[in-house]
């Protein structure tokens, strides 16, 4: 648990020293939900309809290439190798590189949230239910986003290798699930209505932490 703790602090030093994923998340939400926005502004379509697709598009896009560089800029400013001969196993750094990953990408679809709010006026969900699936939601796309992330950042071209590892499995699982109970919860759903689907997205959670979590020793080796 030390080990982890010490790379949960690491990368959040990193990160909020760079600000790489910081910038590029909000960079692109705000875009996604902008255009959204203006461009059902002239159809007549309904909001709540829309809402729970459009939100999940924004954090799906938002977080797949924000994950990109987390692994990419080992190699790039030449720190992988030392992270790799310290007394560290590979497991510890996947985890710790998880949880501050998974911290980071939560505050900022929190912000992403409020940013909805304002450009979408539709009625107030059960908050309860909609942040609940936000969550278990995001802790999906941080898991299998770190392991596709140490994948491709051993390949060529990796920022567009990520997307096509990524897309195909994350999109008919966690994301599907989501944008289904999230409508619910638009249309007037409340916690215990959505309980079917938040098993089946923890499911898929347990998952992927647990291939990250057993993978990430020969994914890391050269």
């Amino acid at each position: 648990m030390n080990a982890v703790k010490t790379i949960f602090l690491k990368e959040l030093m990193v990160e909020f020293r760079s600000k790489q994923m910081i910038n590029s998340y909000f960079i692109l939400s705000l875009m996604i939900i902008t255009s959204f926005r203006f461009a059902f502004s002239v159809i007549d379509f309904s909001l709540t309809q829309l809402a729970s697709p459009i939100l999940w598009i924004t954090f799906f896009f938002g977080g797949m290439f924000s994950l990109s560089p987390i692994y990419k800029r080992e190699i790039e400013q030449g720190t992988r190798e030392g992270l790799l001969l310290a007394p560290i196993s590979p497991s510890s750094i996947y985890l710790g590189k998880f949880l501050a990953n998974l911290l980071v990408i939560s505050c900022l679809e929190l912000f992403t949230l409020l940013i909805f709010f304002v450009f979408f006026p539709v009625d107030t969900p059960d908050l309860l239910a909609l942040l609940t699936l936000v969550a278990i939601g995001t802790i999906g796309i941080v898991a299998l986003g770190n392991i596709i992330s140490a994948i491709s950042s051993n390949l060529a071209q990796s920022e567009v290798m990520l997307p096509v590892l990524l897309v195909p499995v994350l999109l008919f699982t966690v994301i599907m699930s989501s944008v289904s109970a999230t409508s619910n919860v638009f249309a007037g759903a409340h916690l215990l209505d959505v309980m079917q689907e938040i098993k089946f997205i923890l499911a898929f959670d347990v998952v992927f932490l647990a291939v990250g979590y057993l993978l990430i020793d020969y994914i890391l080796e050269d």
